[in-house]
């Protein structure tokens, strides 16, 4: 009966996870800073580095229309629409995440300071 790896081919696979762990380690320690654009009939109303808020707070980019920011998250709490999309779209902590109030014509968008991809294909 032949075995299915010899000594050589254990060492070789074991080198290449230990490599791939080693490149795949800074990139899961690395945080980003996150910045919130909170739009407002196509312009901008506030921008706001989310990383940097140390109490939550409510602010209101038109009457009717609440949002709140907290440290790493910003999100609708109410709205004057009657479907309440934006305030069911929860809150927003990634890169590359939106929310918007059509009605009120409101949108939050969330970057980071890298231009990372949000996806790959090959």
């Amino acid at each position: 009966m032949k075995k299915l790896f010899r000594k050589n081919d254990l060492i070789v696979i074991a080198v290449i996870l230990a490599a791939a762990l080693v490149l795949l380690i800074p990139n899961l320690s690395k945080k980003q800073s996150l910045t919130a654009t909170v739009y407002a009939d196509g312009e901008i109303v506030k921008i706001i580095n989310l990383d940097e808020v140390k109490e939550s707070y409510t602010f209101s980019p038109k009457d009717g229309t609440e949002i709140c920011v907290e440290n790493g998250a910003i999100y609708f709490t109410s709205a004057v629409c009657r479907d309440k999309l934006c305030v069911k779209s929860g809150k927003l902590y990634k890169n590359g995440q939106t929310a918007a109030c059509l009605p009120e014509r409101i949108v939050i968008s969330i970057s980071s300071g890298e231009n990372s991809p949000d996806m790959l294909t090959y």
